[in-house]
């Protein structure tokens, strides 16, 4: 179970990083919660002498592509060699090659099959979908790297660049495995959040605060208030924003690259987000990371 949930997560569980990851992972795809240290008994990083629950591993299998635990454990058993078919394998060759295809069954060589069928298929899948990828967003190869200045009809045209097919609140989006990493789409002088700047030259910094047009009947403390919580979670998260702004010329959405917090700028009322990068490399978004700091 621990070497599938590597193979599904696409990383090594190692360290409390990692644990993190995971948590986070479980909950966005099955919008289930299993603890970090839940995590680490299960894959030993701490030592423990209970069993996890049984709800636990049906979430676990179902994180690998199983119904629930029972289903899981009869995949892996199908998958494990038998008694026999391990001595016939250590016999020192005593058995000729033909004497061994001979013994295999009939169901045995259509089930070697189906898993053989099952993979080419799998790959046409992805391959087909890659195409399809790559014709829909009209990317060559120079396109691959992101620019100042890119236009996007809708937000589902930037999303899909990085995986995200959910347009739900497309305005702030998580990039995948990129904690702290926001797919940012602000629109310019938004009626309550605002996002004032220099559209001249496509907006060096974006200065971003709650304030609506219409404050009849609301307290200047909700105000203050909403503000000082956007500034604790910027600054709590280090976040770091890929930005594409509407409303700059007309409906479209323009890539204006990524910014990061200026924070001798910003305050409680107001944050002043400051564009550190022109270009965003989509075929390799992990040096993102480095850029936060």
């Amino acid at each position: 179970m621990r070497q599938a949930i590597e193979k599904v997560a696409c990383r090594k569980i190692q360290t409390p990083k990692d644990f993190d990851f995971l948590s986070e992972l479980l909950r966005e795809r099955l919008d289930e919660r299993v603890s970090t240290s839940t995590l680490k008994r299960i894959f030993g990083y701490v030592s423990s002498s209970s069993m996890p629950r049984r709800s636990t591993l049906d979430v676990l299998a179902q994180f690998v592509g199983c119904k629930e635990w029972d289903e899981f454990c009869q995949q892996a058993e199908d998958h494990t060699p038998s008694q026999e078919e391990r001595k016939e394998s250590s016999s020192d060759g005593r058995e000729s090659s033909s004497e061994k295809a001979d013994a295999l069954t009939p169901h045995r060589g259509m089930k070697a099959y189906s898993w053989w069928l099952a993979g080419v298929l799998l790959v046409l899948i992805i391959g087909g979908l890659a195409l399809y990828h790559l014709q829909r967003t009209e990317l060559s190869p120079s396109q691959y790297v992101l620019r100042v200045g890119q236009r996007f009809p809708s937000t589902g045209d930037y999303l899909q660049l990085f995986g995200i097919t959910d347009t739900a609140h497309a305005w702030s989006k998580p990039l995948p495995h990129h904690s702290g990493i926001i797919l940012w789409g602000p629109e310019y002088h938004h009626p309550e959040w605002h996002n004032d700047g220099n559209s001249d030259s496509l907006m060096p910094t974006i200065t971003e605060y709650w304030s609506p047009l219409d404050t009849l009947g609301i307290d200047s403390s909700v105000i203050a208030t909403r503000n000082a919580d956007n500034y604790l979670r910027a600054t709590t998260f280090n976040e770091l924003r890929i930005t594409f702004m509407k409303g700059l010329s007309d409906s479209a959405y323009i890539f204006l690259g990524i910014y990061r917090l200026a924070e001798e700028q910003s305050d409680d009322s107001h944050l002043v987000w400051q564009r550190i990068a022109d270009d965003c490399d989509l075929s390799n978004l992990d040096y993102l990371d480095q850029l936060r700091h």
